[in-house]
This record gives C-alpha cells, sequence and structure tokens, in this order.
C-alpha cells in the first residue's frame, strides 16, 4: 500500500466504506443491480489549496450477470467534501493508468489474475479475424 498522509488515509478510507454497498448501473438499455464487492483507491494527483482527485478500480457483481464487472472511476475532494466525480469512464496518461493498474494488482487477487491473464494473451500470436 502507498504511504500517504493522515488525512489522505481518512478519504481513502471513506471511499472504502462503499465496500459492500448496492450500486445500480443505468443505462438505455437496462438497469442493474448489485454490490459493489471490492474496490482499489490510488491518489491520482493534486494542486495545493486545490482539488484532489482519487482514482478507483471496483469489482461489482451485478444481479443476473454471469461474471463480475469492472468500473474505473474517480472522487474529486475539495477541502472536506468528497464526491463521486466519473459520468462515464476515466482518461488518464499512460503514467497513471499503470499506477492504477499496479495498485489494484498489488491490493486485489482478481484483479492481478486479470492482468496476468491478459499478458498470457499478449504473448501468444493474435488470433485471426
Amino acid at each position: 500500500m502507498a504511504v500517504h498522509t493522515e488525512s489522505e488515509e481518512t478519504t481513502e478510507a471513506r471511499i472504502l466504506r462503499a465496500v459492500g454497498q448496492p450500486v445500480v448501473y443505468t443505462c438505455p438499455e437496462r438497469v442493474l443491480q448489485g454490490i459493489l464487492k471490492c474496490r482499489s483507491v490510488t491518489v491520482s494527483g493534486s494542486a495545493p489549496g486545490s482539488v484532489t482527485y482519487w482514482d478507483v478500480v471496483d469489482q461489482i457483481e451485478f444481479d443476473g450477470e454471469p461474471e463480475s464487472w469492472i468500473r474505473i472511476g474517480y472522487y474529486r475532494e475539495v477541502g472536506d467534501k468528497l464526491r463521486w466525480a466519473s459520468q462515464t469512464t476515466i482518461t488518464e496518461p499512460a503514467s497513471i493508468w499503470k499506477r492504477i493498474l499496479l495498485t489494484a494488482g498489488r491490493e486485489q487477487p482478481w484483479f492481478r489474475e486479470l492482468l496476468e491473464d491478459v499478458m498470457k494473451d499478449l504473448s501468444r500470436p493474435a488470433p485471426h479475424s
């Protein structure tokens, strides 16, 4: 786990409180309901006296779905106000994506297994379409 300041640890704990809570995903075709099973938290960056961004990688189990879903999103923290800020997705530089993937892979066995599976697939020739 990364070293955080005392206030960052408090924020991380607040973000992790969502694990085990209900999740509702609404899209034009349907509404999915489920549970947030796991979450990895990575501080993305901040500016002094400004905003801090916290990236999350979530594992969600939706009712009636055959496999877990992964959501990558972010929170925005201004002062003591912490808000879910992702509308649809997250876009970050490669170095931030690397940090997010490394943190989640080290903290969550299910995510590490996914990364290892991807690496195995990358080592094989691409299938012909």
